[in-house]
C-alpha cells in the first residue's frame, strides 16, 4: 500500500505560504512544500458586500479552489478493485461526513459504517513531523509511515434474529475489534432517532472484547474475516477517507465562495 502520509499531503505540495495564512486545512499533518509554485491569479467578478474583506477573503478562496480543481484526479481505480473483488456496494453522498459499505452473506446483511472526520481527529504524533520529513523517493521498503486510524462499525443482520455491533479500528492493514454488541431488535443497531440512542443506552453492551478469552477472540476476528472485513478493508478505509475527505475540501470551497461573493 503506498504511503498514507504522502497521498494525504498532496494538496499541501507546492501551496504558497500566503494562501495558508487564510485558509488552514483541516488535516494539520501534510508535508512542508519542497518547492513553491505560482498561481495566477483570478479575474473573477466579486460582488461587494458589507464587509471590508470580503473581496480579499473571495479572491483567496477562488485560488485555492482553481488549484485544487486543476490538480484534481479522476475516481481512483482501488475504489472499483476493492468493490469488485469484495462484493461490497458503497453509498457515498455529498456533503456527508459517514460513509456505508454493504453486502449480504449467506442469510446476513452486513453494513460497514464509518466516518472521514478520523482523519481530521488523529493526534499530531501519529504522523512524521515536518522537520523530519523524508521525501518519497529516498523511502526504503519497511519505513513507511504509521497510517491514520479509522473507526469503523459493523452491523450484522439476521432476519428475526435481531443483529450485532462489533466496533472495529483499521489502521496499517489490520481490523481491531474493541466492542462487540447484540440487539434483539435489529431497529435499534440502525436506527439514529433519539429515540432509539436513549434505549440503546440502557442496555447491557457486553465485556471487554480485551477481556475475552483469546480463542474466543480469535473466532471473532475470524468470523469477520469471512465477512470480508479483512486486511483489504483495513487498508482500503484510510484510502478512502483521503480520497472523500479532498472531494469534500473542494466542495466546501466552492460553497464558500459562492456565499460570501453573494
Amino acid at each position: 500500500m503506498a504511503s498514507q502520509l504522502f497521498r494525504a499531503s498532496l494538496r499541501a505540495i507546492a501551496r504558497p505560504n500566503a494562501i495558508k495564512a487564510v485558509i488552514t486545512p483541516k488535516f494539520t499533518s501534510r508535508v512542508v512544500p519542497a518547492f513553491q509554485a505560482t498561481r495566477s491569479f483570478s479575474t473573477t467578478f466579486v460582488r461587494m458586500g458589507t464587509g471590508a474583506v470580503d473581496a480579499d477573503l473571495v479572491h483567496k478562496l477562488d485560488e485555492e479552489f482553481q488549484y485544487e480543481k486543476s490538480n484534481e484526479e479522476p475516481e481512483p481505480e482501488f475504489i472499483k478493485e476493492f468493490l469488485e473483488a469484495n462484493s461490497f456496494k458503497i453509498e457515498d453522498k455529498s456533503g456527508v461526513d459517514e460513509v456505508s459499505l454493504t453486502r449480504t452473506f449467506g442469510n446476513e446483511k452486513i453494513r460497514i459504517l464509518f466516518s472521514i472526520s478520523d482523519i481530521n481527529n488523529t493526534p499530531p504524533e501519529s504522523f512524521l513531523p515536518e522537520d523530519d520529513m523524508i521525501e518519497p523517493e529516498n523511502i526504503e521498503d519497511g519505513d513507511e509511515p504509521v497510517s491514520f486510524p479509522v473507526r469503523a462499525s459493523v452491523t450484522i443482520e439476521k432476519e428475526g434474529q435481531g443483529a450485532v455491533t462489533i466496533d472495529t479500528v483499521a489502521q496499517d492493514g489490520e481490523i481491531a475489534i474493541e466492542s462487540v454488541m447484540y440487539y434483539k431488535d435489529n431497529k435499534l443497531a440502525n436506527d439514529q432517532s433519539a429515540e432509539s440512542d436513549w434505549q440503546r443506552r440502557g442496555l447491557y453492551i457486553g465485556p471487554q472484547f480485551s477481556e475475552l478469552d483469546e480463542n474466543l477472540q480469535q473466532l471473532y476476528e475470524r468470523f469477520l474475516e469471512e465477512r470480508g472485513i479483512n486486511s483489504a478493508l483495513a487498508n482500503f478505509l484510510p484510502d478512502y477517507v483521503e480520497y472523500k475527505e479532498q472531494k469534500e475540501y473542494v466542495q466546501w470551497l466552492e460553497n464558500m465562495k459562492k456565499f460570501i461573493s453573494a
